[in-house]
């Protein structure tokens, strides 16, 4: 059923990706598995039938992450969540998010933008947790949904700190642009890929080796049925990029430019703006991200954002009390 829901999601002509050359190319060979030539054709491939969800993985990866902190002396009071509506937090919990492959609107097997708001709404509003920790590696996804995510984002109080590990591309920027902090944990991050692109297929071909022939038609009234995805697969993507593709990149290039305003510093036609994408060093000369630090400093960061936001906190509710 993942696989399913994948192999729908990259070949739909009507969903718009926003996501690196070379993670769609791992998405789809994660779809479409290759066989061999020379092997038979199976009338069904062998997945798992209970493959375990997004939650699970990431539930483990933390499990895993926590007996590595508390294996330290400075971190064993520090708590990572994902269990970000629990009233049995200890007070300073940081919500732990990750970020990790291919990114989806609304699946249960793969990152989902919509899951990611309802939890950081969840973090926001626990009094216990004062910072949300974004652990991202992925080379982006899905556009739909992003533009709500990001007014959900903007309408947060508490920091946010983001660190890289391995790949921070367009979807996943689109994330994490939000960030206080964004730190790449090597200097070989991949950081931007700040653009849109559409990769789609046409199975008419094979389809008629197998002797099915493809019968359309559209009514009188309904000339433009299909046309500018029709027109690109023939060569003619004008109207498609002037009206799917423009509009999409230049709402990603607001976002990005209003959350990280010393981008503003930039012209417009820099390769930041153009879909380039840069290692961690040239990733920090451009604004894109702030820094480098090992995860134990991340979380240490996350650590101090969290007690500085909790003080200011104190403060205001102290100076409340005196009007």
């Amino acid at each position: 059923m993942n696989r399913t829901f994948l192999r729908q999601l990259l070949l739909s002509n009507t969903q718009q990706l926003l996501i690196s050359a070379e993670g769609f190319t791992s998405a789809m060979m994660d779809a479409f598995p290759l066989i061999a030539n020379d092997a038979p054709t199976p009338s069904a491939f062998f997945f798992d039938d209970d493959p375990p969800t997004y939650k699970d993985l990431a539930d483990k990866a933390l499990a895993k992450i926590q007996q590595q902190l508390h294996a330290l002396s400075e971190f064993q009071e520090v708590n990572l969540t994902s269990d970000f509506s629990s009233n049995e937090l200890p007070e300073g919990s940081i919500a732990y998010h990750r970020i990790w492959g291919f990114i989806t609107a609304d699946s249960r097997w793969y990152f989902s933008s919509k899951q990611f708001e309802r939890d950081i709404l969840d973090a926001e509003a626990n009094p216990a947790i004062s910072c949300h920790f974004i652990h991202a590696n992925s080379p982006g996804g899905e556009a739909w949904y992003l533009d709500r995510l990001s007014e959900t984002m903007r309408s947060l109080n508490k920091p946010i700190i983001t660190l890289v590990e391995q790949c921070d591309c367009s979807a996943c920027y689109y994330i994490t642009c939000h960030s206080n902090v964004i730190a790449a944990l090597t200097a070989n991050e991949v950081i931007g890929c700040i653009g849109t692109m559409v990769e789609t297929y046409d199975f008419s071909g094979y389809y008629e080796k197998l002797g099915i022939k493809i019968i359309r038609q559209t009514a009188d009234k309904s000339d433009l049925k299909n046309k500018k995805y029709n027109d690109m697969r023939a060569g003619k993507p004008e109207q498609y990029v002037k009206d799917v593709l423009n509009p999409l990149t230049e709402q990603f290039l607001n976002e990005v430019r209003t959350s990280r305003p010393e981008l503003g510093e930039l012209p417009e036609d820099d390769p930041v703006f153009r879909g380039e994408t840069f290692d961690t060093t040239h990733a920090i000369e451009k604004k894109l991200i702030d820094g480098s630090m090992t995860f134990f400093e991340a979380v240490a960061s996350a650590v101090d954002l969290g007690r500085n936001y909790t003080n200011l906190e104190t403060i205001k509710k102290n100076a409340l009390n005196y009007l």
